[in-house]
């Protein structure tokens, strides 16, 4: 009897520093995905967008654009929102197709995107910048962020989750992805 007890309590032991390590190494991977990604301090201006798409809120209204840019070293997204919306959560995946975070349905999960900020003033930009040495030839951008919109006197009168237009996932949800290819550009 006390034997059984001592191998529960030791698998109970070994299974509780199995998952801390589990979840240490998860953490770890997501803070260096995150190193590669700073907010660009300098104006992105003087480029010329590689892509655009519609930062679609609601299924159907137009909150803004997203732009990609590239110089000699890296990718740029922006996401830019036009008038009266502004940016409260942005969730941002960049990488290959297979590697993006879902569910076991296949629905994309933004909340485990590695690049997210959130925006307690609301922004009107946001502007990420990736090493192009992290990323293939070729890869997919799947951009989602919680807007809102305001009336004349700056009070909220809507609050829409928003998605870059492109590619659906799958037909049972409304999150999106556009490709994207380094060679397609050049500033």
């Amino acid at each position: 009897m006390k034997s059984k007890l001592c191998f529960l309590l030791m698998g109970a032991f070994t299974l509780t520093l199995t998952s801390c390590e589990t979840e240490n190494v998860s953490e770890s991977t997501i803070a260096n995905r995150q190193m590669l990604v700073a907010n660009l301090a300098a104006p992105i201006n003087d480029y010329t967008p590689c892509a655009n798409t519609e930062l679609l809120a609601g299924q159907d209204i137009d909150a803004g654009d997203i732009k990609v840019y590239f110089d000699a070293t890296n990718l740029y997204v922006e996401y830019q929102t036009s008038a009266n919306w502004y940016l409260k959560k942005t969730h941002l995946f960049v990488g290959d197709l297979r590697l993006v975070p879902s569910t076991r349905l296949g629905n994309p999960n933004f909340e485990y995107f590695p690049i997210n900020e959130t925006h307690p003033q609301g922004a009107e930009t946001a502007i990420y910048t990736i090493s192009k040495s992290s990323l293939k030839k070729c890869f997919v951008i799947s951009a989602y962020a919680e807007v809102y919109r305001t009336d004349s006197v700056g009070e909220i009168v809507q609050i829409e989750n928003a998605w870059s237009t492109g590619e659906r996932f799958n037909s049972e949800n409304w999150g999106m992805y556009f490709d994207v290819c380094q060679s397609n550009c050049s500033n």
